[in-house]
């Protein structure tokens, strides 16, 4: 039966999920979580299912639920898309270094996780897909395995720092740095749906998307490493991550040969 614990750190409500086969004495692969692992709740027993009959690897799954989602998951602020919405504070490389300085060393002895970082993911939707790509530029040496849902590409100047450009807000630069894509694995998911019915910049989702793979690609990552996957009648809901994400589970951590299709 899944084990699930609970533990506060750094004020952060944070869900620990083990498999059945969780055995102390073993070393498991590990994914981080935005947004409470929402994807992965959806489907954990499926998951367990899949670890049980060896068809992905055993893992650890750790959510991590934000305190201000609009604060914790942006790069730098912004004027909001709609009136009467809050302005993000940008404060994505504070929440990044809180996970990996604070709570993901609490998990590394806590529980029985195998701490390298070709063993350790990260992983979110929506918001919580970029700061996932931003974590795989401000600590590319601490995860080297990222699932990147629907992620925010529209936001900002985003795609500009991807491009290599100098973003500057609020009297900040922004620089991307330069990443040794070698050891890493990626993968991306849009919904050919998303932002059909948005009059914002929201609905430009696929066709960013598309083009941060493009800038993905120019960063080193080889074919094997890199997975853009869509979904024809995809639009941005939690109905069409988690499928997605179990599909993230069989392409990384599977155990099996599977086809692997890019976009």
């Amino acid at each position: 039966m899944l084990q699930i614990k609970t533990e506060k750190i750094h004020d952060y409500q944070i869900t620990i999920v083990l498999p059945t086969i969780y055995d102390e004495s073993k070393k498991y692969p590990t994914i981080y979580m935005h947004d409470g692992g929402n994807a992965a709740k959806q489907a954990l027993n499926y998951i367990d299912h899949l670890i049980i009959t060896e068809k992905i690897e055993p893992l650890i799954i750790v959510g991590i639920d934000p305190i201000d989602r609009n604060n914790d998951y942006t790069p730098w602020t912004m004027t909001p898309l709609f009136p009467n919405q809050p302005i993000p504070e940008g404060k994505a490389k504070e929440y990044l270094y809180t996970l990996v300085h604070k709570i993901k060393p609490f998990i590394d002895t806590a529980y029985a996780t195998n701490p390298d970082p070709k063993f350790t993911a990260i992983a979110g939707c929506s918001f919580g897909g970029l700061v996932s790509i931003f974590a795989s530029y401000y600590y590319p040496e601490v995860f080297y395995k990222y699932i990147v849902l629907s992620a925010s590409f529209w936001y900002e100047d985003v795609l500009r720092y991807m491009q290599g450009e100098t973003v500057n807000k609020l009297e900040n630069n922004y620089q991307k740095p330069t990443i040794n894509r070698e050891k890493h694995q990626m993968y991306l998911y849009v919904g050919e749906l998303e932002g059909i019915y948005r009059d914002s910049v929201q609905k430009y989702m696929v066709t960013y998307t598309k083009k941060a793979y493009h800038e993905l690609q120019k960063e080193g990552f080889s074919s094997s490493q890199l997975l853009l996957e869509t979904h024809p009648e995809g639009t941005h809901d939690v109905y069409f991550f988690s499928p997605h994400f179990i599909r993230a589970l069989h392409w990384i951590y599977g155990k099996n040969e599977h086809s692997k299709e890019t976009n």
